[in-house]
């Protein structure tokens, strides 16, 4: 298609009309540019690497407008022009990533608002709670979702169920199918995001929830509308539970490789994993690495009477010397493979950092379990950051307005000082938090003393 510059010339010596050239020109000079954009009211994030969760490669030199609690408009500098008016931050050299959404974290009665702080001090603006809600917690995360509590985003399964004398202890653990079901249709009572259940027998040391009462668990979860994630080491009971119609994991296969017709199977049925990598390593990797009793997030965001533990070095060495490390430690190879080939075959992994278990830290677990989705598992860092952005966020909630950065979203957005594209351990070199459009005043909170 010819444009209208490129007028063909008539034959002979006779000029193109000038009235035709100044047509021609008025054409170009009426191709609309970048809109003008009212800044009033707004907060514009300038100059800087935009890295927007969806694995998407970066740009250079972006625009984020935000507006109220919503992104107005994010792009290149060329597409969006900074506004005049309203607050701009000169974001040059700097790197801005959507809030991190974290789908397994366990919460402690009483201590949730020491949690959460330390989540928002993180920029993990978006957290999955997975069946551990005794107590207070569940009035709490009823208080956080009403606005009274600074908090992250909160997804909830309330309490999860495993088998009555299984692992963990303290949780649902019905002897029957229809007591599954009566239990199930509580929660949904409760209006909890999803059912959690454990399918693990702990090193062989608790029995595992059977086949029947998870396939009655699923079918009353799928009746009421509620999805299930199921924590799983044996590749035998995936395939059961994917039978039973279960499709989110978290952990992995760990107990042998998987094959081919594994693989397509994940593939044909969309699951997905959230493997808690840096979790399955924490029985060994503190006391292989004392070095992170020195880290500031570490040793906030851990109970005092577990850090004194992992400061005594008689406890480390017998974490290193204890059977069961050892057993861990084969598992975490199969484990480890097994995130590779997911990742490899487009099976989506997601970051699920199991914070507030075991030596995981909250806050810099998340940033923890990206570090080991790079280093171990062979993620790029831009699939790491997916995710812990939009993969993550798919797995909440139909057309998530959370977990990347673009035009309608919710305004939750972490700028950090150096590129996690080059370092995925920058990601902990955080600047500014914003949720919701607001910018955040960030610290480290105190453990909180319970009275006597």
């Amino acid at each position: 298609m010819k444009s209208f510059l490129s007028v063909r010339r008539p034959s002979g010596r006779h000029p193109v009309p000038v009235r035709l050239l100044a047509f021609a020109v008025a054409l170009v000079a009426c191709v609309p540019g970048p809109p003008a954009i009212d800044g009033t009211g707004t907060i514009t994030i300038a100059g800087a690497t935009l890295i927007d969760g969806t694995g998407a490669p970066p740009v250079e030199d972006a625009v984020v407008i935000v507006r109220g609690d919503r992104i107005e408009h994010a792009g290149s500098r060329a597409d969006v022009p900074v506004p005049e008016g309203g607050e701009v931050v000169d974001a040059a050299g700097k790197f801005l990533i959507p809030g991190l959404v974290d789908l397994h974290n366990h919460y402690r009665d009483g201590l949730e608002e020491w949690s959460w702080a330390l989540q928002l001090h993180a920029g993990v603006l978006t957290v999955r709670s997975l069946g551990s809600d005794h107590g207070q917690t569940p009035a709490m995360i009823a208080e956080a979702g009403a606005g009274n509590v600074p908090a992250p985003r909160i997804f909830t399964a309330g309490v999860g169920f495993t088998h009555p004398e299984g692992f963990p202890p303290g949780k649902l653990g019905p002897a029957t199918e229809e007591e599954a079901r009566a239990m199930v249709r509580e929660l949904a009572a409760q209006e909890v995001d999803l059912i959690k259940m454990w399918v693990d027998t702990f090193l062989d040391t608790r029995p595992k929830i059977g086949p029947e009462i998870r396939a009655a668990i699923a079918d009353e979860a799928a009746r009421h509308g509620i999805p299930v994630s199921a924590h799983v080491f044996f590749e035998e009971d995936v395939w059961q539970l994917v039978d039973a119609g279960v499709r989110s994991f978290v952990h992995g296969v760990r107990d042998q490789e998987v094959d081919d017709d594994f693989v397509a199977m994940a593939q044909e049925n969309g699951l997905t994993f959230a493997p808690a990598l840096g979790q399955a390593k924490t029985f060994w990797w503190v006391a292989e690495h004392p070095e992170l009793l020195d880290e500031e997030e570490f040793r906030a965001g851990l109970q005092p009477a577990l850090l004194e533990r992992l400061l005594d070095p008689e406890n480390r060495a017998a974490m290193l010397e204890s059977e069961s490390t050892a057993r861990r430690r084969v598992a975490y190879d199969y484990v480890t493979k097994f995130v590779r080939g997911m990742n490899e075959a487009g099976v989506p992994v997601t970051v699920g950092s199991d914070s507030g278990a075991g030596n995981i830290a909250y806050g810099w677990g998340t940033h923890h379990e990206l570090e080991t989705l790079v280093e171990d598992a062979g993620l790029t860092p831009l699939e790491a950051l997916a995710a812990a952005g939009a993969a993550a966020a798919a797995e909440l909630t139909v057309d998530p307005d959370f977990g990347s950065v673009a035009e309608g979203m919710a305004a939750d957005l972490v700028l950090l000082s150096a590129d996690p594209l080059a370092d995925i351990r920058n990601t902990r070199r955080i600047e500014r938090v914003m949720q919701a459009g607001v910018w955040l005043e960030r610290g480290l909170p105190e453990f909180p003393l319970r009275e006597e």
